[in-house]
């Protein structure tokens, strides 16, 4: 188990991960995400860090777009990389810096304080990882909808979408990805699920290398909802983005595999 946090800490800096005893450098779940209170307000108000003219609508689509992902992130890899069901006891939201083109940039990420179960015949049900993903969302998007309206179905397909990007990820990472697309399509493809998308697929897409002339193909995991940051000041589409036609989406990946050659 320990290697499995080890590794995720490894391949996810930008999120952090703990076990063992809970200290007081972390809030319970329902207290970090209360109304009002300094878990959300910060947590919105860091949304700035990525553009210019954000509204709350638009800062709240984003932050459950992140905050989603980095759950995705440490429940995802101890299920996938060890089959042990987790449960988020502590969130903490903490400075952290990241390399970017040879230089420190200062950010955010949350920390989150983990619960492991013991491994069963549940601990491998994908079923059993959905609901726990879900209910800890749920709170987190009614109070969003409250303070931003934005609604709950554009935030739970936002969800869905970094589920699905993630577990592509994580799958990448320990060497699977067959694995990491079919149990994240398991999740979002179940009907009556609060993450249940038709939009939501993996395309591979293949180019060749301008300098090299050899193939390169990557699978990409393309989206359902929207973040909404083509609305910020200078903002645009993603390339994944639901709102692009599939061929120029298309052209955009094949463009994007070969600037980073293959990745």
């Amino acid at each position: 188990m320990l290697a499995v946090v080890e590794r995720l800490r490894a391949e996810f800096p930008d999120v952090g991960v703990s076990l063992g005893t809970v200290d007081g450098a972390f809030s319970a779940p329902a207290g970090f995400w209360a109304a009002g209170g300094a878990g959300i307000e910060e947590s919105l108000a860091y949304q700035d860090f990525f553009a210019v003219g954000m509204t709350d609508r638009i800062r709240a689509a984003h932050l459950i777009a992140f905050y989603s992902r980095q759950v995705s992130v440490v429940l995802g890899a101890l299920y996938l990389g060890a089959g042990v069901q987790a449960e988020i006891a502590g969130i903490r939201f903490e400075d952290w810096s990241r390399l970017h083109q040879d230089r420190a940039v200062a950010g955010k990420r949350y920390h989150f304080h983990v619960d492991l179960a013991e491994r069963s015949q549940q601990a491998e049900c994908i079923g059993v990882f959905e609901r726990g993903f879900t209910a800890h969302l749920a709170p987190v998007i009614a109070i969003l909808k409250k303070r931003s309206g934005l609604s709950s179905g554009a935030q739970w397909r936002l969800a869905a979408d970094s589920l699905a990007g993630t577990f592509l990820e994580i799958g990448r990472a320990i060497g699977d990805e067959v694995r990491g697309m079919a149990e994240a399509l398991a999740i979002v493809k179940r009907p009556g699920s609060r993450l249940f998308s038709e939009e939501i697929c993996y395309e591979e897409i293949s180019a060749t290398d301008p300098a090299s002339g050899a193939q390169l193909s990557c699978q990409y995991r393309i989206r359902c909802g929207c973040c909404l940051y083509f609305k910020t000041e200078g903002g645009g589409f993603c390339d994944t983005c639901v709102l692009l036609e599939p061929d120029d989406r298309r052209a955009r990946l094949a463009a994007r595999l070969m600037q980073n050659g293959g990745a």
